[in-house]
């Protein structure tokens, strides 16, 4: 398999039938509708799983009476994520049609940009997928929020892992975007506090193909001191020809321990690199709770509504999920789901469309306080019927408890230790937090 040949033909697909299937089938918004956009990148592995979610959170919504007998009405758009004036295009249009709120589904640059021009339009932006520590210090007015913790907690969890295992030098080599600078830096941090010496630190461009880049020049000041292990803080294709580039300055005598990121779990990464470098490496993955009765709720259902709206295959898994021993993407569409239904709550709450006036409340549906009714998954009209007795409401996401902190980011999260075995990823233990 050639990995550009396969990162394109998802993209084009992924692209062609969102044009196809989710605009062609997107009815016309009510005018008296609440108003949801959503831009997604095109090829996001988990972009139509997430979509479908919302969508289903959406319709139990609108079924249960919607937002005080108003429609929740969603709005999707597709983008290139490396065409970011073209994303920064779709988010202004997606105002401009009426969205109250904004959902974010391509990376974290992407999600920075639109999180500046919804918070300068006085617009709400959520995040399901975006891990950047840089969304939390958005000047943000209290409108930007998300449902996927940030990367502070991967960087910490990495060098607690590289510490256990003895080793006390490291090179990073990260991609320089919002995703990967600001991991790479938490992570230096942690490790440094935990006794650990960063021996290089090396960055390199986000470009849009990484076919003919020369990587030899960072590859020489990431390997120049010999550290124990590697940091790589990448996606699929630059992290399979840095490791592919890599073989040269390895050796029976040298063999640093790979240790990866997210954005390394997925098929594309797997497939494109000789075995035998892959060999052993590990790294995180952020994954939806284990023995977690609403996820397990989540799942069926969403299992359920995915069979009766298959107006696009799954492409997602055919890049994120086909070996993985996880439904890798169906944790970004309970975080997904868990966007839209922490966004319906404030608004009920809020007796508004304002999304000052809803952001106000984000915190207030989903904190555990005394006499809260406990909201599980589908359970948008016993929060109805407790808000109309004035009662708290307390919503227990698909993905976890959804308690938002001052900055608005979630204060639990799940990740998955992976090793590469035999070309395969196995999962070797979770990690919770807090």
């Amino acid at each position: 398999m050639t990995l550009p040949c396969s990162r394109l033909l998802l993209s084009a697909l992924v692209f062609l039938l969102g044009f196809s299937s989710f605009f062609a089938q997107t009815p016309s918004s009510p005018k008296n509708s609440i108003v949801i956009g959503v831009s997604m990148g095109a090829a996001t592995p988990s972009g139509v799983s997430s979509v479908r979610s919302m969508r289903m959170a959406v319709e139990e919504i609108n079924t249960a009476g919607g937002i005080k007998g108003r429609p929740l009405a969603l709005k999707v758009e597709y983008g290139q994520d490396k065409d970011s004036l073209n994303m920064d295009k779709t988010i202004t249009q997606l105002i401009a049609d009426g969205a109250q709120m904004i959902i974010s589904g391509s990376g974290s640059s992407n999600t920075l940009r639109a999180a500046r021009i919804a918070v300068a339009k006085g617009v709400m932006l959520m995040t399901a997928a975006s891990s950047s520590p840089r969304i939390s210090e958005v000047k943000d007015n209290n409108l930007v929020w998300r449902t996927i913790p940030s990367d502070v907690f991967q960087a910490n969890t990495a060098a607690k892992i590289l510490r256990q295992k003895k080793h006390t030098t490291v090179g990073i080599i990260a991609i320089n975007n919002a995703y990967g600078a600001a991991l790479a830096q938490a992570f230096a941090g942690s490790f440094q506090k935990l006794g650990g010496k960063v021996v290089a630190s090396v960055s390199y461009s986000d470009i849009a193909s990484y076919d003919g880049f020369d990587f030899k020049q960072k590859l020489d000041s990431l390997y120049a001191q010999k550290p124990s292990a590697i940091y790589l803080v990448s996606y699929n294709d630059d992290g399979a020809k840095i490791v592919s580039d890599s073989k040269g300055y390895f050796s029976a005598k040298y063999k640093p321990f790979l240790f990866g990121c997210d954005g390394n779990y997925n098929n594309d990464f797997l497939l494109a690199v000789d075995a035998a470098l892959l060999e052993g490496m590990e790294g995180l993955s952020y994954v939806h709770p284990k023995k977690y009765d609403n996820y397990d709720k989540f799942f069926a259902k969403f299992k359920e509504y995915s069979s009766k709206n298959s107006e696009m295959s799954d492409l997602a898994n055919i890049s994120l999920a086909g070996l993985l021993d996880v439904e890798a993407t169906n944790s970004y569409a309970a975080t997904s789901y868990d966007a839209i239904y922490t966004f319906a709550l404030a608004a009920l709450k809020a007796s508004s469309d304002s999304p000052i006036a809803i952001a106000k409340e984000m915190p207030n549906v989903s904190r555990p306080v005394k006499g809260a009714v406990v909201i599980n998954v589908g359970e948008f009209a016993k929060a109805i019927e407790a808000m109309k007795q004035g009662k708290a409401v307390n919503y227990e996401g698909a993905s976890g408890p959804v308690e938002f902190d001052a900055k608005g980011d979630v204060t639990h999260g799940n990740y998955i230790i992976w090793r590469i075995t035999q070309g395969k990823f196995v999962e070797i233990g979770t990690v919770s937090f807090p």
